[in-house]
C-alpha cells in the first residue's frame, strides 16, 4: 500500500454506497485526485466536514488497488464567508462546475487551482461584488485553455472609440457598417469594458481581482464573458441564474404616516 500527502480544493463530492463519499480533489501538483472517503456520512465521522465542496484541505491519502482512500485529513481554509452568503455560495459552486469540467490533464489543472484559490479568497472580502469576481473567472478560464480573443483594433485596421464583440470571430470590430457585417454574431461593447477585459489577459493572478468597475461596464463583461465561456466549452451553465428570484428577507416596512390623531 503506498500514500500520498497532497493539498487540494475539494470541487465536487458525491454520495457512495450508503455512507460513503467520492470526492473530487484540485490539486496543483497532481491534478484531478479522485478518493473514496468510508463513513464520511454517517454523523460521528470526522471526515464529514472536510469532505465538503470548497474545502482547501491538506489530505493524506492510502492508495489500494486502483482507488484512493483518504486516511487523514486537516483543513487549511473553510471560506466560511462563503458558506454563509447564499450569493457568494452559489458564486462558487458555479466555479467549481467550470473547474470540474475543464480541468481533464495536469497541465489545466496547474493553471486552474490558482485561478480558482484566488476566486475563491477574493469572494471572502466584503469589498468585491461576487458577479464581477464570477466575469473575471469566467473571462479568464477560456484565455488558459487556449481560446484567448482578439481584443486589438478593428480588422479594417481604423482607429475607433466604439465598437461590439464578436461571438463568431472572438474579436472586436468597430461600428462601420461593413464591419458590422462581418461581425456576425455580436453586443456591443464600451471602452471601459475593452479596458476591464483587457487587464483580466495581462494582470498577473495576486492582482487580478482587485480592481473595480461601474455598474454598466459590470452588466457588459458579464454578458460577453457568460456567453464566451458557454459557447468555447459547448455547455450552458445556469447557477448564477437561481440568484435573479432569490427573494429578498427581513425588509423593514416603511413607516405609517402621522394622522395627527
Amino acid at each position: 500500500m503506498s500514500f500520498l500527502s497532497i493539498r487540494g480544493i475539494v470541487i465536487r463530492s458525491v454520495l457512495h454506497k450508503e455512507n460513503d463519499r467520492i470526492i473530487r480533489i484540485l490539486t496543483r501538483e497532481h491534478g484531478i485526485v479522485n478518493a473514496i472517503v468510508p463513513g464520511a456520512d454517517k454523523p460521528a465521522s470526522r471526515f464529514a466536514y472536510s469532505t465538503k465542496p470548497l474545502m482547501l484541505c491538506d489530505f493524506v491519502l492510502a492508495k489500494s488497488r486502483d482507488f484512493y482512500y483518504l486516511r487523514e485529513s486537516e483543513i487549511i481554509e473553510p471560506f466560511l464567508q462563503v458558506q454563509e452568503d447564499i450569493e457568494k455560495l452559489t458564486a462558487s459552486a458555479h466555479m467549481l462546475e467550470i473547474t470540474s469540467d475543464v480541468c481533464v490533464d495536469h497541465e489545466s489543472s496547474g493553471e486552474m487551482y490558482p485561478l480558482l484559490l484566488y476566486a475563491l479568497y477574493a469572494l471572502t472580502r466584503k469589498e468585491t461584488d461576487f458577479r464581477l469576481i464570477v466575469s473575471i473567472f469566467e473571462w479568464k478560464v477560456p484565455d488558459l485553455l487556449g481560446f484567448t480573443a482578439d481584443l486589438g483594433s478593428c480588422s479594417c485596421g481604423e482607429a475607433s472609440s466604439q465598437y461590439v464583440f464578436s461571438f463568431t470571430s472572438c474579436r472586436l470590430f468597430c461600428m462601420k457598417q461593413a464591419c458590422l457585417i462581418k461581425a456576425g454574431s455580436y453586443l456591443y461593447v464600451s471602452q471601459g469594458s475593452v479596458d476591464a477585459l483587457k487587464y483580466i489577459y495581462t494582470a498577473p493572478l495576486a492582482k487580478l481581482f482587485h480592481f473595480s468597475v461601474s455598474v454598466k461596464v459590470q452588466d457588459e463583461i458579464s454578458k460577453i464573458s457568460r456567453r464566451y465561456l458557454v459557447e468555447r466549452l459547448e455547455k450552458n451553465y445556469s447557477r448564477m441564474e437561481l440568484l435573479a428570484n432569490v427573494p429578498v428577507w427581513n425588509v423593514e416596512k416603511p413607516a405609517e404616516p402621522d394622522s395627527g390623531k
